[in-house]
């Protein structure tokens, strides 16, 4: 069974859901009346899981050459997992996602939500089998396929945003939200996969996969991962200034626990040069990916919701 939890990136999985949890909980339905139930929202959680955990075990699938050298201690299929039963619960799970998914898109009237699903489910394949070898593309689709975890929350609102010619300012504020966290999710999760693609540059060489460090060289990589952290940066220093004018207990946060450790990760990558300082800073990255989840938490309890709207409006 650990194996098997191993395969899925189970703790991958608890954060998408956990991510998808604390925005319906603080951040949608306080604010958004027409949004779905919460009973119906757990089938949203859990077809997004599962078709993440198909997603997981199909890169997993085709990635079995270069895990031998880049991660033989976490090579599961054709040793613990033969790679027919990796592709029976890859269907399995893909399936059962896209199902739960489309029950929800039926039960509210949107029957065309499963194409999304079907969609991402595609890509997430697509990514695996062929865009993942090209470089950039590749980081970029994958990048994205994460953040369409929080936008594809938009969907599953049974009212439009505009009621007739007035604006639903609630609504509104949970949209904000969304494309701020799914753009800081795009920003972070890039940023990672180029580290990723450092760190397996050896196997990757020896797979003919031609990822971005195999094109320009490690150190030039480096450059641009710090660029891309730094991008980061500027990008939350800018939310800060637009939406948290005046909020001191979530701009201390954000310092501590993402500004900070980001400025850390710049000046440590500038210089990284082995196997593991790159398996340090991928997981500094997802630490810090984890504490923007937590944010949210913070964010509802001390954010002025007035001061806010004003902003914003």
């Amino acid at each position: 069974m650990s194996k098997f939890l191993q395969l899925v990136r189970f703790p991958n999985l608890v954060m998408i859901a956990l991510t998808q949890f604390l925005f319906y909980v603080y951040w949608i339905a306080p604010f958004d009346d027409s949004y779905i139930s919460s009973k119906l929202f757990i089938f949203v959680v859990l077809a997004t899981v599962f078709i993440a955990a198909g997603g997981n075990i199909i890169n997993d699938i085709f990635d079995v050459q270069t895990d031998r050298i880049n991660k033989p201690h976490k090579l599961f299929i054709g040793t613990h997992i033969s790679k027919k039963s990796a592709y029976f619960y890859y269907f399995l799970f893909t399936f059962v996602g896209i199902g739960l998914g489309s029950y929800v898109g039926f039960v509210i009237g949107k029957s065309w939500i499963s194409l999304v699903f079907v969609g991402i489910s595609a890509l997430l394949f697509l990514y695996s089998s062929h865009v993942k070898g090209i470089p950039v593309l590749g980081n970029v689709l994958v990048s994205l396929l994460v953040s369409s975890s929080l936008l594809i929350l938009i969907v599953f609102d049974t009212e439009p945003t505009m009621r007739g010619k007035h604006l639903n300012l609630f609504n509104a504020f949970s949209l904000v939200a969304i494309y701020v966290y799914a753009s800081f999710a795009f920003l972070m999760n890039l940023t990672r996969e180029i580290v990723k693609d450092i760190e397996d540059i050896n196997g990757d060489f020896n797979a003919n996969i031609t990822t971005l460090p195999i094109v320009l060289g490690r150190n030039r990589v480096n450059k641009i991962v710090a660029a891309l952290a730094g991008i980061t940066i500027l990008f939350t220093l800018y939310c800060i200034s637009e939406y948290l004018q005046g909020q001191t207990v979530i701009t201390i946060y954000i310092l501590l626990t993402i500004l900070l450790p980001l400025l850390y990760f710049i000046v440590k990558i500038w210089q990284a040069d082995t196997k593991r300082e790159y398996q340090v800073l991928s997981l500094l990255l997802k630490l810090i990916m984890l504490f923007g989840i937590l944010s949210t938490v913070v964010y509802y309890y001390f954010i002025e919701l007035e001061t806010f709207q004003y902003i914003l409006f």
